[in-house]
């Protein structure tokens, strides 16, 4: 089972952004596990727009959404459903401005069965990254 985790990196004015990192397996005769990759950041009205999928996740995982704060420094640690949905979620909002297709978008990822959101990740994670993202804008994006 792969393991991600959910950051809050403080910004100024009491504000935060949330940096989900995916945790790479420990290799066989490493003694350390190498470092988390950041799969994605989301920040500012974007971060508002989706902060009830990311208030769903962690529920999901067993965290009370209301510890979502600036002040926090311990990551949320998620399950691999958890982390794949909001992989795809963050870097499929992440330069998007428009609301409708941000909450579209949302509402898309967050409705998907686990086999479509490992499908989406694996295209957007193994060298497709762009025309895969684009895909999935277009998909969702006009419902």
């Amino acid at each position: 089972m792969q393991e991600f985790q959910l950051r809050i990196l403080p910004l100024k004015d009491n504000d935060f952004a949330l940096e989900l990192y995916q945790c790479t397996y420990k290799k066989a005769g490493e003694k350390k596990r190498p470092a988390a990759k950041r799969i994605g950041r989301v920040k500012g009205h974007s971060l508002v727009l989706i902060r009830q999928a990311v208030y769903q996740t962690l529920k999901a995982n067993n965290y009370d959404p209301k510890t979502l704060s600036y002040k926090r420094s311990t990551p949320y640690i998620l399950s691999e459903e958890s982390g794949v949905n909001l992989a795809i979620l963050f870097q499929a909002v992440q330069p998007l401005r428009k609301e409708s297709k941000i909450v579209n978008i949302r509402d898309g990822i967050m409705a998907m069965s686990n086999e479509e959101a490992h499908y989406w990740f694996a295209k957007i994670s193994n060298g497709k990254r762009s025309p895969a993202l684009k895909a999935m804008r277009v998909l969702l994006g006009e419902s």
